[in-house]
């Protein structure tokens, strides 16, 4: 089973702390003020945070690593955070729904204070088919539920990582010349005096702790990956990848060589409309019947190379084009219904990929459709917001 951080953003948009000082005065905590944090210093007990980049997971035996994987990440205390997601913020709070919403709201809030994305909130995770009631109560605790400037994230991994028992945690980058390094401070506090407790290198805990109301994620995939039978699936997925990797459309030969061009487009079904500023009224971005010339919004990456492997003709052809220089990055799609493999559990593409050294995918009538190829061996290659396509006439080269 592929051991992945499991991961859903979701995006929210940006009010002052202002306005919900104004909408609520009467509501701020004693741990906003500055003053009651921090007098009693106790000795340094800081300690670098826990660097994700450097676990290493090893190969996935039978449920061993789903045992031993907590225990390799409790135990690894890098110095700093080198290729990780995280280098990209300058705080991260591992947090819980089940806090008081009075505690989530102030730290929301305090969040838009900072430069735009620079602040990450964690969860462990969230019950199974209850992940919209989760993003709601979020959203309502949020400066403006329409907007998008606060991150947050479900990332089983960072509390395994961490070590987080209890919420709220926070995890603060300090730069220097050697590296950046991050330090953590447990407790409810405001984000900046969680800063200004790691530049005092005070107490590692400093406020009250709630219990984490959400369940690890990846726990709860692993309980069920221990549960099931994985030989049918592997089966039918082998199956599948047959089925789909061979070719199942078919061109005929050409019997000329030719240029023609051909202008791949998108016509808007109907009206697309976006949310205007700050959630106000709508923006029409695309108008029913719209003509959208596609390759003015993308490029084709590569020049494109449909032929018929099983003709030795058209199979030589291909192999002298790749040898120059415009088309040695091609990417080769094959055509015929007849096309076999001479090993039956291997796909003909899969044995022609070996041939070829590189990739080669089935080409199917959807894709024949938008590109517009009517004959093969044919070169597909971008000229402006339009299609070259070129088909050779393989007697010319017998």
């Amino acid at each position: 089973m592929k051991q992945s951080l499991a991961r859903l953003c979701l995006c929210f948009s940006a009010a002052t702390w202002l306005a919900a000082a104004v909408a609520d005065t009467s509501a701020k905590a004693p741990w906003l003020d500055n003053k009651a944090v921090g007098q009693a210093i106790e000795p340094l007990q800081l300690a670098p945070a826990r660097n994700l980049a450097d676990f290493s997971f090893g190969g996935p035996k039978k449920e061993a690593w789903m045992n031993e994987l907590p225990e390799q990440l409790r135990q690894a205390s890098p110095v700093g955070e080198q290729d990780n997601m995280a280098q990209q913020y300058d705080m991260q709070i591992f947090i819980s729904a089940g806090m008081p919403e009075g505690v989530l709201k102030h730290l929301f809030s305090q969040a838009t204070e900072f430069p735009r994305g620079r602040v990450r909130f964690v969860l462990r995770g969230f019950t199974p088919q209850k992940i919209g009631p989760l993003i709601a109560k979020l959203r309502a605790l949020m400066p403006d539920p329409n907007a998008d400037d606060l991150v947050i994230e479900v990332d089983p991994g960072a509390f395994r990582a961490y070590a987080v028992d209890a919420v709220p945690v926070y995890l603060v980058k300090e730069k220097s010349p050697k590296g950046d390094k991050w330090f953590e401070v447990r407790g409810t506090q405001s984000l900046k005096v969680a800063q200004q407790n790691v530049k005092r290198r005070s107490s590692l805990m400093m406020g009250e702790l709630y219990a984490i109301s959400e369940p690890d994620i990846l726990s709860v995939i692993e309980d069920r990956a221990k549960n099931n039978d994985w030989e049918p699936v592997i089966a039918r997925a082998k199956e599948r990848a047959m089925r789909n990797l061979k070719p199942g459309f078919d061109l005929p030969t050409a019997t000329e060589t030719t240029v023609r061009f051909f202008t791949p487009t998108f016509t808007v079904p109907h009206d697309i409309e976006s949310p205007g500023k700050e959630g106000q009224g709508k923006v029409l971005l695309a108008r029913e019947g719209q003509v959208v010339k596609l390759l003015e919004h993308t490029k084709l990456p590569a020049p494109i190379i449909v032929f018929d492997p099983s003709d030795v003709r058209q199979t030589k052809l291909v192999k002298s084009w790749l040898k120059k220089k415009e088309y040695s990055r091609a990417d080769l799609f094959v055509v015929g219904f007849n096309l076999q493999s001479m090993d039956a559990k291997t796909p003909v593409t899969l044995e022609l990929a070996n041939t070829f050294k590189r990739p080669v995918y089935p080409w199917m009538a959807k894709l024949n459709e938008r590109m517009g190829v009517e004959s093969v061996p044919s070169i597909v290659e971008q000229e402006g917001d339009r299609l070259k396509i070129q088909s050779i006439s393989p007697q010319a080269y017998e």
